[in-house]
C-alpha cells in the first residue's frame, strides 16, 4: 500500500503564491471600490477597510486603521452610537441597510451618507463581527436641496422664464413660469409644447431676431430687445435673454429664456427721441438726452435690481488735431469717432457727446450682471484702429472711466462725477486705458486738490526746504558733490513726499516757480559753505520738464549764479531723459548755452527712459547717472548686472563720468569699484541731510572706508550649501590647502561675497530651498564669468547636470558623499584652469603684418 507523504516544497510555494495574489486582487478589487468598506470584529475593533476608508478616517494606509475603534478617529462623538448598532447587528444577526445618517464635519458643515451594515460570519456561519459600507451622499442632498429652491425661484421670479427643448430641433417649451403666462396673457396649457416664436406674431422684421436666430444657430448666449405680442394683441417690449443648457457630454440639449417686460421704459425712450435732444455734428443723443436716458435707466434698475455702467471717454490729444489740422479735420474726426462707437454698443445700450472730445456710454444690465468685455474691448480696439481723412492719417487713443449703480452712485450725478473722476485716472496712468472708478480716486482726487491749493502758497509761507545727499568719488574715497533734494512740511499735511507733490506742480504749472526757489536756494547754500571756509563742492539741482521750457530758463539760472556770487563750474543741472527727447534741438541749445558758462549737466535715473544714443552724443552732458532700481538688483541678477556694467562702459567710451544712485551696502560698492563706476550716491555713505547737519559732514572730511574686499591673489574659494554641518566639513577639509575660504548658507549670501572678494573658486550645492545649485552658478557664470564653478550634488539628476555642463554653467560636479582627496584634486585643478582662463585674456593681442 503506497503511503502519501507531506506536499513537496514546490507544491507549497505554488499554494502561497496562489494565496498571495488571491488577496492582492481581494485588495485592489475593495480599493477601487468607490465608497468607504470596513470590517470589525466582535470587540467592534476595526480589523481592515478599503483605502476610500482609510483616507475619511485621515490615514494614508488601510493597515494604520487595524486594531482602533471608533472612539479613535474623528467620529469620536458619535462612536457610542455606532457601537449600539453595531452590537444590535451582531446580538441579532440581522443586517441594518440602506439608512442614513450624517457627521458634523471639524468646520461645522454637515455630511450625509448612506450606511449599509451586516453581520460578518466564519467559514462554520459563526458571527465574527460586522462588515459595513458607507457611501457618501452629501452632493446628492445638495443638490435636491437647489433643485427644490430653485424651482420656488423660478415660480417666485417677477420675470418670465422658460426652458424650450433641443429635441428634433422643435425649441417646444417645456416648462414656463406663472410671471410668463401673466406678462404674455397666454395660460400655462396653451404654453407648453410650443415654439415661442409665435409671440412675434407678423412682425418677424426684427434686428433683435437676427441675433437671436445666429445665437441658437451657434449655442451661445445672447441678450436681445423684441417686439412681442400679447395673447389680446397689444404689443410689449421684450428684453430676452437666453442662454444654452449642456448635457455631461457637452451636448445643448435645452435653452433658458428670461423676458423682462420693459414696454413703459421703451416708450418713454420713443418719446425721448422725437425731441430736439441730438448733436448737431454727429447725430447722437447730446447731454440732456443721455441724462433723461440715464435717470429713466436709474429707475428701472432699481424698481427691477439691475445693474448699469457710466463710461466717460475723452479722446487723448484731440486738441493737438484741431490746433495743427483744423477744425474740420477735428469735426470729421468726430463723426468717425460717433460712428465707431455706435458700432460697438448692443441696441439697448446709448451713446451720446457730451461736447468737445468727450463722448459717454450708458450700459444696461441685469441683477448681478459684470461689465462686458467684449463691449469695453472692442470699444478700445475701435478707436485705437487709424483714421483715414483726406490725406491725414491720424492716430487716436481714448481714456476711459467706469462707474456703475448702484455701487458708485445711486443718481445720475454721482454716477457722471464719479465716472469723471475714474476717466482723469486714466489720464493720469498713461492715457489709451480705462479705469473703474473706486472710493481711492476719490481720495485722491480730493487729496490732489488740497496739494494744488497747498503749493501756490507752500513759498511764500516758508514750507519748502533744501536736504542735501553727498556723492563720493570711488577713486579717491571722498565726497565730490552734493544734490540738492526738496522736503515739503505743510502744517495740517504733515510731511509731504516729492512723489505726492512734484507731478501736481508740474501739471499745474506751479514747479517753475519752486524749481526756481530750488535753484536760488541750492546757490545761497552752496555759497555759504563757500564763505565758512569748507571745500568746494559742485550742487547739483533737478530741473522738471516744464521748468526746463520755461522761456527764461537760461536767465533764471544765470540770475541765481550771479545773485549768490557763485561760479558756473559749481553747480550741475539734473534733467531726465525724457525732458531732453522732447525737443532735442531747442534742449541742445540751451545745454550748450549753459555749458559755454561752465555749468554742469547730468541725465538722471539713466536707462528708465529712451534716449536715443545718436541723440545722446550730441548733449554737452558730464554725467549717466544709473538708476537705483539696477543698482538694487545687480548682485543676484545677470541682467541688472549686464545693464549696470554697459551703462557703465558707455559713458566712459562717450567721455562721461557714471553715478550709481541707491548704494546701500559693501557688496554693491564693491562690485561697482570693480567695474570702475566713477561716483555713488546713497545711503551707504549718508542719507539726505538738512543744510546743518551736511555742513558738519562736510567738516568733518569724511571719506569712504579704504575697500574691503580682500587681496586674495587667486586663492579664495566660496563654499554654498544651506547645511551648516556640510559647510564645516568642507571647510575643514580645504583649510590645509591655503585657500581663504568664505562659507554661505543662501544664494543672497553667496552673491555678496562674490561682490565683495576676487573668488577663483566657487562650489555649490545642488538642492537648496531658495535656488537649485545650477540655476545659482549659470547666474555667476553671467556676472562673473572668471569664477569656476563647481557642483555637489547628493541626488545626482543628470539631465539636469549634464544641461549644466553643455551650457558652461559648471565646470565638474561630485555627487555626495566626495571623496575628500579626488575633490581636493580637482579643486587645485580648478585654481589652475582659472589662471589659465584669466592669463589667457589678459596676453596682449599679436598679428603680423
Amino acid at each position: 500500500m503506497k503511503m502519501h507523504g507531506p506536499p513537496s516544497r514546490r507544491r507549497l510555494a505554488d499554494v502561497e503564491i496562489a494565496l498571495y495574489q488571491a488577496e492582492q486582487m481581494h485588495r485592489r478589487l475593495i480599493d477601487h471600490i468607490p465608497f468607504q468598506i470596513f470590517w470589525k470584529d466582535l470587540d467592534l475593533r476595526y480589523l481592515g477597510c478599503n483605502i476610500v476608508f482609510a483616507r475619511a478616517a485621515g490615514l494614508s494606509d488601510p493597515s494604520e486603521v487595524v486594531g482602533k475603534c471608533d472612539d479613535d478617529f474623528p467620529w469620536a462623538p458619535n462612536a457610542e452610537r455606532i457601537r449600539m448598532d453595531d452590537r444590535g447587528i451582531i446580538d441579532s444577526g440581522q443586517p441594518k441597510l440602506d439608512f442614513e445618517d450624517h457627521l458634523i464635519d471639524p468646520d461645522g458643515v454637515a455630511r450625509w451618507y448612506v450606511i449599509n451594515k451586516l453581520p460578518l460570519h466564519d467559514q462554520a456561519g459563526q458571527i465574527i463581527g460586522v462588515l459595513g459600507t458607507i457611501e457618501d451622499i452629501t452632493a446628492r442632498k445638495d443638490a435636491d436641496q437647489a433643485l427644490r429652491l430653485q424651482s420656488r425661484a423660478l415660480e417666485a421670479s417677477v420675470n418670465g422664464i422658460v426652458i424650450t427643448s433641443c429635441e428634433n430641433g422643435s425649441n417646444a417649451v417645456e416648462y414656463a413660469n406663472a410671471a410668463f403666462t401673466r406678462i404674455t396673457g397666454y395660460p400655462h396649457d396653451e404654453v407648453i409644447g410650443r415654439d415661442c416664436r409665435y409671440l412675434q406674431g407678423a412682425d418677424r422684421s426684427q434686428e433683435g431676431l437676427d441675433a437671436l436666430r445666429h445665437a441658437l444657430r451657434n449655442d451661445s448666449e445672447v441678450n436681445v430687445v423684441l417686439r412681442n405680442y400679447r395673447k389680446d394683441g397689444s404689443l410689449f417690449w421684450n428684453q430676452l435673454r437666453i442662454a444654452p443648457v449642456n448635457d455631461g457630454d457637452g451636448r445643448v440639449t435645452h435653452h433658458v429664456g428670461v423676458l423682462d417686460d420693459i414696454t413703459h421704459a421703451m416708450r418713454y425712450q420713443a418719446e425721448l427721441e422725437h425731441k430736439a435732444n441730438h448733436d448737431a455734428l454727429t447725430g447722437l443723443p447730446n447731454r440732456n438726452l443721455f441724462n433723461d436716458r440715464l435717470e429713466q435707466s436709474i429707475a428701472f434698475a432699481a424698481r427691477y435690481g439691475h445693474t448699469l455702467w457710466v463710461a466717460l471717454i475723452d479722446l487723448d490729444n484731440f486738441k493737438f488735431v484741431n490746433d495743427t489740422l483744423g477744425h474740420h479735420i477735428g469735426d470729421r474726426l468726430l463723426q468717425t469717432v460717433a460712428q465707431r462707437l455706435s458700432s460697438c454698443l448692443r441696441e439697448c445700450d446709448t451713446v451720446a457727446r457730451l461736447g468737445g472730445d468727450e463722448f459717454m456710454l450708458l450700459l444696461l444690465g441685469h441683477p448681478n450682471a459684470a461689465l462686458a468685455h467684449r463691449i469695453v474691448h472692442n470699444t478700445l480696439a475701435a478707436l485705437s484702429a487709424p483714421v483715414h481723412i483726406d490725406s491725414h492719417e491720424l492716430a487716436v487713443s481714448c481714456s476711459i472711466g467706469v462707474s456703475s449703480y448702484p455701487k458708485d452712485g445711486r443718481d445720475s450725478a454721482s454716477l457722471i462725477q464719479h465716472a469723471d473722476i475714474a476717466m482723469y485716472r486714466a489720464k493720469e496712468a498713461g492715457r489709451n486705458q480705462l479705469q473703474f472708478y473706486t472710493e481711492a480716486m476719490n481720495e485722491r482726487l480730493t487729496e490732489r486738490t488740497n496739494i494744488e491749493n497747498a503749493l501756490r502758497h507752500a513759498i511764500a509761507r516758508g514750507e519748502f526746504a533744501l536736504h542735501y545727499q553727498p556723492r563720493v568719488d570711488l577713486h579717491s574715497g571722498e565726497m565730490a558733490g552734493l544734490e540738492a533734494l526738496i522736503r515739503w512740511h505743510h502744517p495740517i499735511l504733515g510731511e509731504v513726499p516729492p512723489a505726492r507733490f512734484i507731478a501736481v506742480a508740474e501739471e499745474t504749472g506751479t514747479i517753475v516757480e519752486i524749481g526756481k526757489w530750488v535753484l536760488h536756494t541750492a546757490c545761497q547754500q552752496a555759497r555759504a559753505w563757500q564763505d565758512a571756509g569748507l571745500p568746494p563742492m559742485r550742487m547739483a539741482v533737478n530741473v522738471s520738464a516744464r521748468q526746463f521750457r520755461h522761456p527764461h530758463f537760461r536767465e533764471q539760472v544765470i540770475g541765481a549764479l550771479k545773485a549768490n556770487g557763485l561760479e558756473p563750474n559749481a553747480l550741475e543741472l539734473e534733467l531726465t531723459e525724457s525732458l531732453m527727447m522732447q525737443n532735442v534741438d531747442a534742449t541742445q541749445s540751451i545745454l550748450v548755452a549753459l555749458k559755454q558758462l561752465g555749468v554742469a549737466h547730468s541725465i538722471d535715473d539713466f536707462g528708465t527712459g529712451y534716449s536715443s544714443l545718436n541723440y545722446l552724443m550730441r548733449f554737452p552732458l558730464d554725467y549717466l547717472k544709473i538708476d537705483q532700481s539696477f543698482i538694487r538688483d545687480m548682485l543676484s541678477d545677470p541682467n541688472g548686472a549686464a545693464i549696470v556694467r554697459s551703462t557703465i562702459a558707455l559713458g566712459h567710451s562717450l567721455g562721461f563720468k557714471v553715478i550709481a544712485e541707491g548704494v546701500e551696502t559693501a557688496a554693491q560698492l564693491s562690485f561697482l569699484e570693480r567695474h570702475g563706476c566713477d561716483e555713488i550716491q546713497g545711503y551707504y555713505f549718508s542719507r539726505p541731510l538738512a543744510a546743518p547737519a551736511m555742513q558738519a559732514l562736510m567738516a568733518s572730511r569724511r571719506r569712504l572706508p579704504a575697500s574691503n574686499r580682500l587681496v586674495e591673489q587667486g586663492r579664495t574659494l566660496l563654499l554654498l550649501d544651506d547645511e551648516p554641518n556640510v559647510l564645516a566639513s568642507l571647510a575643514r577639509m580645504f583649510r590645509p590647502d591655503g585657500y581663504n575660504v568664505l562659507q554661505a548658507t543662501t544664494p543672497d549670501q553667496a552673491f555678496e561675497l562674490l561682490a565683495l572678494h576676487d573668488v577663483q573658486v566657487v562650489i555649490s550645492d545642488q538642492q537648496m530651498p531658495a535656488m537649485r545649485g545650477t540655476d545659482f552658478l549659470q547666474r555667476v557664470k553671467q556676472i562673473h564669468p572668471d569664477t569656476v564653478r563647481i557642483i555637489l550634488s547628493g541626488h545626482a539628476n543628470l539631465e539636469t547636470l549634464i544641461e549644466a555642463i553643455n551650457s558652461g554653467a559648471i565646470y565638474r560636479f561630485f555627487t555626495k558623499p566626495w571623496h575628500d582627496q579626488t575633490l581636493r584634486r580637482n579643486v587645485q585643478e580648478a585654481f589652475a584652469h582659472q589662471r589659465q582662463m584669466r592669463g589667457a585674456r589678459e596676453l596682449p593681442a599679436t598679428g603680423t603684418g
